[in-house]
């Protein structure tokens, strides 16, 4: 079980492994007035950032991280397909679990502030391989508002803080409203669901771009000359004015070859030099 009362299971697969929700404390919707969230005050949850920043802080930038911010942990607890109409047919069971939700990282954002981070990465996955999960209408009823208040809260503890927001998929359709409620940058610009090219041309003046990098095609199936093409391709396109955090999409997978793991680091470090001469 995690701390915040789901239970996991692992699964196998060839090349490795990963985590899946099997049983919720909120599938009843009674038990969620009683339902307590971890303690976001608890100083040990802290004790590993410290060292972090004490030990890296002066030479690195120190991103502090509360991921799966608020719809992530909402549809956790509930389960996804009960929290999705929900957000339809039960809004102020919706509203009211994630108002609970939201306290979590809204605490654990300004203590990060508070011990020293550069950076906060926040996120919930509200995109698909073609566009969002949800309508706009609904992500601007259930996500903006609270998202506001987030980025306005931390920004005013630390006005010069940066914020980056991760979802997987395509999210173009939210980017310009998430700019105006405070964001700085954009994670991961998934390379199979949007065009990074076009998104530093769209946004690059807003938003500095993380990511970028295809983990769905290039970099597990293709050649290492291939990867070290599509990196040039990226810098080439996105780098320039700065703004640029190269990176893959996500997490590299367990069977992709040490050679295009290699390959990207190698053409990173040739092509990704400022002035740039691509």
């Amino acid at each position: 079980y995690g701390e915040w009362g789901c239970k996991w299971k692992y699964f196998r697969n060839p090349s490795g492994s990963y985590t899946e929700v099997i049983e919720r404390p909120l599938e009843d919707e009674k038990k969620l007035e009683s339902y307590e969230i971890p303690d976001p005050y608890d100083e040990r949850r802290y004790e590993p950032s410290r060292q972090i920043i004490e030990k890296y802080g002066r030479d690195y930038w120190i991103v502090g991280a509360i991921p799966c911010t608020i719809f992530e942990v909402s549809w956790g607890l509930r389960g996804l397909d009960k929290f999705m109409m929900d957000m339809v047919s039960n809004r102020d069971f919706a509203h009211a679990l994630m108002d609970k939700v939201m306290e979590f990282p809204l605490v654990v954002g300004k203590k990060l502030i508070e011990l020293g981070v550069d950076m906060l990465w926040t996120g919930d996955d509200v995109g698909m391989q073609t566009g969002m999960m949800i309508s706009l209408a609904l992500w601007r009823e259930y996500f903006k508002p609270r998202y506001a208040k987030l980025y306005s809260e931390f920004k005013k503890l630390n006005p010069i803080i940066k914020i980056a927001y991760h979802s997987c998929g395509n999210c173009e359709a939210i980017l310009d409203e998430m700019y105006e409620i405070g964001l700085d940058v954009v994670n991961p610009i998934q390379a199979g669901a949007m065009n990074p090219g076009y998104i530093k041309k769209r946004y690059g003046k807003k938003l500095a771009l993380w990511g970028t990098l295809d983990e769905q095609r290039i970099l597990p199936f293709g050649t290492s000359d291939e990867v070290k093409a599509e990196v040039e391709r990226l810098i080439r396109n996105c780098a320039r004015g700065g703004g640029f955090i190269l990176a893959p999409v996500h997490n590299i997978q367990a069977d992709t070859s040490i050679e295009n793991i290699l390959a990207f680091y190698e053409a990173a470090k040739e092509y990704g030099q400022y002035p740039m001469h691509l």
